[in-house]
């Protein structure tokens, strides 16, 4: 266990730490996170690291300076990605944050988000939407799609527990080897895990 680095009280850029968050782990390695006051009012959640190694200075407001207006509505989308993930006290963690989702590091920054949604296809009309609902908040996993479409994904990417393990319908069928489409269809005609998984796909 690694020497623990007690920040709380302390100012990075506009950041002031306020006290110390829930832990996720990544890999074999804990990483500590915490609560932050931002010099505009709002309260966020960083990493340790980027803290300490300057790569998160503020909530996000410091891209304003940059002509992001933070009343615009991606502005408000990242900001809710990242409570979802981050914020143990958001309604929402549990099926974010709390089954270990996270948002790639560069995504910190709301310019470097804002850069890539402008050039993928973002318009107001739609929502971030992760291609594997068991994946990460970032870039290659990340498109923006209509509600619709989103459903249809989660539809797709639905949780099933089995032997104690909760995975995607999407990830049961790699495990056991065969095309979603056929995942699917056993499921509708109400087989069970045991007789999907004992059963080869035809070819």
């Amino acid at each position: 266990m690694g020497r623990f680095h007690d920040l709380k009280g302390q100012r990075f850029g506009r950041l002031t730490v306020i006290e110390r968050a829930s832990d996720k782990t990544t890999g074999s390695k804990p990483k500590v996170m915490w609560r932050c006051h931002c010099d505009c009012g709002e309260e966020t959640i960083v990493w340790a690291s980027s803290l300490v190694c300057g790569t998160t200075v503020s909530c996000g407001c410091k891209t304003r300076k940059h002509g992001f207006s933070h009343k615009e509505r991606l502005y408000e989308t990242w900001k809710n990605m990242r409570r979802r993930c981050n914020d143990p006290k958001n309604k929402r963690y549990a099926q974010y944050g709390g089954r270990g989702i996270t948002i790639c590091p560069e995504w910190d920054d709301y310019a470097v988000f804002r850069k890539w949604a402008m050039s993928h296809g973002y318009a107001d009309d739609l929502t971030i939407d992760r291609i594997d609902v068991d994946g990460n908040y970032c870039p290659e996993n990340c498109r923006w799609a209509t509600t619709n479409e989103q459903m249809n994904n989660m539809t797709k990417n639905r949780m099933i527990t089995y032997r104690g393990e909760t995975m995607s319908m999407f990830r049961w069928a790699e495990r056991f080897r065969i095309s979603y489409g056929t995942m699917n269809h056993r499921i509708q005609r109400g087989w069970s895990m045991e007789r999907i998984e004992s059963t080869p796909e035809r070819k």
